[in-house]
């Protein structure tokens, strides 16, 4: 629908339009002899930038141009009222003069965001403490002032019929694979939402195998690690709202690196990142291992730990399996109302409330001393692993494992992990394998270890389509 050239009509349409909206305002003013009106929303504007970019440029020059006037970088003109509407609610005030039909979108929203922090969840030792945060623009600027390049592309999408979030992809032009982008596109033109929370609904609106506990994106809240994967050929997805951003296409493996891994000395990130995956298969199958040890195959273990192990369960009541089932439980209620309370409480409650309960069930015999410590070592070990939705998914694989082992003992469990890997090698994210076992020189380099940076100078051939050279001629100082 387009504007009136008289005051009248573009008014009646807005207070129309805005009738139950108590923070709407609609203004007439009336400046060397020429009508103005201005439409906004009082909670969402800043009232001095009104004031000293629109009203008293417009008493100074009331009978210029408004575009020349008004100083103001975020400046759009329409003959859309549809549109002007919708910059109202965006935090813009639509400016319409006399005997013109057009409107004129003058940005001057009220930004109030919270600093950039240190990052909460992916904290180290080394490294970047820059992280995230809810506004969307100063998440581009952080990604721009690290990525100085013309090659660094930033397209953006508005989700939700109700909400209008906005959405940002960004990905480099000469590294990443046009299919990736192209397939990315049209899966978030094909979301048909009220209203989109992210990035969880993001991702769960985007992926492929829909009913894996394995998560198939990353999320992180550090900008120094989306930069690192965006140089792999990858895309990365940040919204308005949410301090995490998603990073796709991912493989299984990149849910175990961390940052610190390239800040420390090659030899010492290759063994945290191996001991990360080793906590990965010790999450899933030590309490299963010790029930199946327990109550089939104790045979495997050496006779002096069998006598130490039975002579512990001699006075339980509770066989094995409701031992580590409710052993592994417990942690998990432990671990999520630490999670859930301040932070002077939860640390309190985890510790007293582990020694506590610990020692009042060892005491009542309800579980043994060994099944104690499986339970803490478990804990210990799903906490290890960087992600937290990996880590997640790894305590919840925990439980069938212990149900088949103690129906089928060992057997079971080597069948359970043995349909992991089946499940994992099925998956694919993108259009790429989720899951390639890296018994190849050129895999292995970066997943199981990390070797030094002058042997990787080939980017993965997965993502990066383009230029795949990382670097060319790393030491040359070296003769």
């Amino acid at each position: 629908m387009k504007p009136s050239a008289s005051i009248e009509a573009p008014e009646q349409y807005f207070e129309r339009m805005f009738a139950n909206q108590s923070d709407f305002q609609s203004k007439r003013l009336v400046i060397g002899g020429i009508a103005y009106a201005l439409y906004y929303l009082e909670t969402m504007i800043d009232p001095s930038q009104v004031q000293d970019y629109i009203l008293r440029p417009l008493l100074l020059r009331p009978q210029d141009a408004v575009h020349d006037v008004v100083s103001i970088l975020d400046y759009a003109e329409t003959e859309q009222l549809e549109e002007a509407s919708q910059a109202v609610m965006n935090g813009k005030v639509v400016l319409h003069r006399g005997k013109e039909s057009r409107l004129y979108l003058l940005g001057v929203d009220l930004k109030k965001e919270r600093s950039i922090n240190i990052p909460i969840n992916e904290r180290v030792l080394r490294g970047s403490n820059e992280a995230f945060i809810e506004s969307l623009d100063t998440n581009l600027n952080l990604m721009r002032k690290l990525i100085n390049s013309t090659e660094f592309v930033i397209k953006q999408y508005t989700l939700g019929r109700l909400s209008q979030t906005k959405i940002a992809v960004m990905y480099m032009k000469s590294i990443a694979k046009p299919e990736i982008v192209e397939e990315l596109d049209k899966r978030l033109n094909s979301i048909d939402i009220d209203y989109v929370e992210a990035p969880g609904f993001i991702d769960e609106l985007i992926q492929e195998k829909k009913s894996s506990l394995f998560p198939q994106m990353l999320i992180t809240e550090r900008p120094d690690r989306a930069r690192a994967y965006l140089m792999e050929g990858k895309v990365v997805i940040a919204a308005t709202g949410s301090p995490d951003i998603i990073i796709l296409p991912v493989s299984f493996w990149s849910f175990f690196q961390s940052p610190e891994d390239y800040q420390i000395s090659w030899m010492l990130g290759s063994l945290l990142r191996f001991l990360r995956i080793c906590c990965f298969f010790i999450t899933i199958a030590l309490p299963a291992f010790y029930v199946s040890v327990s109550s089939f195959n104790p045979e495997l273990l050496p006779s002096a730990f069998v006598h130490t192990l039975q002579s512990s369960l001699k006075y339980i009541t509770l066989p094995p399996v409701i031992e580590a089932l409710s052993m592994i439980l417990l942690l998990e209620i432990l671990r999520e109302a630490t999670v859930r309370l301040a932070s002077p409480v939860a640390q309190t409650i985890g510790v007293v409330g582990g020694i506590v309960i610990g020692t009042v069930v060892v005491q009542a015999n309800l579980v043994s001393t060994t099944m104690v410590i499986v339970a803490a070592l478990t804990g210990l070990a799903s906490f290890i692993i960087p992600s937290y939705e990996m880590s997640s998914a790894v305590r919840l694989l925990s439980y069938p494992a212990i149900l088949l082992s103690s129906f089928f003992g060992l057997f079971g469990l080597v069948c359970f992990l043995m349909l992991i890997i089946i499940h994992l090698c099925r998956m694919h994210t993108m259009g790429l394998p989720y899951y390639k076992p890296p018994f190849g020189l050129s895999d292995v380099k970066d997943t199981l270890f990390r070797l030094p940076l002058w042997t990787l100078r080939k980017r993965p051939t997965g993502t990066a389509a383009g230029d795949q050279t990382r670097m060319r001629n790393p030491r040359s100082w070296k003769r």
